[in-house]
Formats: C-alpha cells, sequence, structure tokens
C-alpha cells in the first residue's frame, strides 16, 4: 500500500502545549511543556508588606525554577533563600500560571536573640508575562513555631525577569 502524502510530522505528546493529534511520526524537538516557559534564573524582589517584613524584605531576589527530577511534565521546583537556607519549594504549572502549595518542617528562624525551629506554609500563583520572562505571584506565608506569639502570616508578593 502506497501513500501519496507525506507524513505528518509533529509532537504526539498529548501532555506538550504544541500536541498535535493529526501527528503521525513523532518529532519530540516540537513538543514544547508548559515548565519550559518557567525554568531559569529570575533576579527580581520578594517583600512581605505586613506581619513577616522584618523577615522578608528582599528588594533584590535571585530565585531559580528547574524541573522537578522524576515529576511529570508540569511539576517543577522554585529554588528559594528562607532566612539565609536554601530552600525548594514544589510547585505546578498550567499554562501561564505557577502553583505553589507546599509545607517546609524544621526551618531555623531567629526570634528575639534566639532560633526557634518553624514549619513554613507557603501556598500562591505566579502568571508568567506574555514576554515570556517576567513572572509576577503572591506567596501566601504562614509560620508557626514554638516560642511564636502565634502563627505568622502574610502575603508577599513576589517578581521576577527570567536572565
Amino acid at each position: 500500500m502506497n501513500s501519496c502524502t507525506d507524513p505528518v510530522k509533529g509532537c504526539t505528546d498529548p501532555d506538550a502545549e504544541t500536541y498535535n493529534p493529526d501527528a503521525d511520526e513523532s518529532d519530540d524537538s516540537q513538543c514544547v511543556y508548559a515548565r519550559d516557559k518557567f525554568i531559569g534564573n529570575y533576579k527580581g524582589s520578594l517583600i512581605c508588606p505586613g506581619t513577616l517584613n522584618g523577615f522578608i524584605n528582599n528588594a533584590q531576589y535571585d530565585f531559580t525554577i528547574t524541573e522537578t527530577a522524576g515529576g511529570n511534565v508540569n511539576q517543577v521546583s522554585v529554588g528559594i533563600t528562607v532566612f539565609g537556607a536554601p530552600t525548594i519549594l514544589a510547585a505546578t504549572v498550567s499554562g501561564n500560571t505557577l502553583t505553589i502549595d507546599q509545607t517546609i518542617p524544621n526551618v531555623p528562624i531567629p526570634f528575639n536573640g534566639t532560633t526557634l525551629t518553624a514549619t513554613i506554609k507557603a501556598t500562591g500563583t505566579g502568571t508568567l508575562g506574555s514576554d515570556q520572562k517576567t513572572l509576577d505571584g503572591v506567596i501566601n506565608t504562614q509560620i508557626t513555631a514554638t516560642g511564636l506569639p502565634g502563627a505568622l502570616t502574610d502575603n508577599c508578593p513576589i517578581k521576577g525577569t527570567k536572565q
């Protein structure tokens, strides 16, 4: 049986943003995943305007977004620094939206001349701009620890430009 038409090459992965249901010959180089747009090193800011302002107030702030090892095509890791310690936040991406929902136990935080062991809950979303370089979002942060007068909460804007 002979065909008079050339095969249609394209991305045959339905999880890719560039999935081509008409492709009958796979060309993985044409597959683009939502996470690919986010991956990179960012320069920006992370400033908590309320309760956490004394702890998190960084007008110049670098962070990274990387592919999650062993994760699916919509998972990324957001590398930030919390109280001087490198920390990874798990996130998912869909379209131009990044969503964080992570609890980090056993984080040492300075408080009133001592160091407390805290649990940090971070949730929020960020949106990648149409230029595919600017990320703008909010990390809703809650810190709890024995020795604190109660939970410390704040909605912390994070902004960055991919380098």
